[in-house]
């Protein structure tokens, strides 16, 4: 299975620090991150050093990486009569351990988007079927998102987590669980 480097938080903290840093020196900092800051991005954390800084700061939004690895997917997040939710949540390990509401994330009629949850994933999707989660519920797995490189593994809880290690997934993913997942084109081929 994939791994990550255990030190994210000190990685961050340079970052941080380097923003602060260059800003001081009267530089115009640009931190171009893919996708949404503020969605499991830490652009809250970056924001935060900036402010306490006394730096001057603009935030530019982008799109989150759920919503574009969706639609390049082809997976409608709500869709009439299959899901009347959306629920973002991280599957990143905090403390080594997944730290999630389990009884509420396999609930049907909703869509579950699950950021960083590759290194987890085989737990995640046991935890989701021990806590009620239909093993045949549509899901899929996409890598490089929005990327020329992007790829999407179609399966459902019960067979996600081994499709994916079969395709050596490594780079960064998103997971989507739910009926939406169905209506992708070629769902299944």
């Amino acid at each position: 299975p994939p791994t990550r480097p255990d030190n994210r938080s000190n990685q961050q903290h340079t970052i941080n620090e380097r923003i602060v840093a260059h800003a001081e020196k009267g530089k115009n900092v640009v931190r171009l991150k893919g996708g949404d800051p503020f969605i499991y991005g830490r652009g809250g954390e970056e924001l935060e050093s900036v402010v306490e800084a006394g730096i001057d700061v603009i935030v530019v939004p982008g799109i989150t990486a759920a919503l574009g690895a969706a639609s390049y997917a082809g997976i409608p997040l709500t869709y009439r009569n299959l899901s009347q939710s959306v629920r973002f949540v991280t599957g990143h390990r905090v403390e080594n351990a997944v730290n999630l509401d389990w009884p509420e994330m396999g609930r049907s009629e909703q869509t579950l988007v699950i950021y960083m949850g590759l290194v987890g994933l085989a737990e995640i999707l046991e935890k989701l079927i021990e806590h009620g989660c239909e093993v045949q519920r549509p899901a899929a797995l996409i890598e490089h998102a929005t990327l020329p490189e992007q790829r999407v593994i179609d399966g459902t809880v019960g067979n996600l987590a081994q499709l994916a290690n079969e395709a050596n997934i490594d780079g960064p993913s998103i997971v989507v669980i739910g009926e939406v997942v169905a209506l992708r084109p070629g769902f299944g081929s």
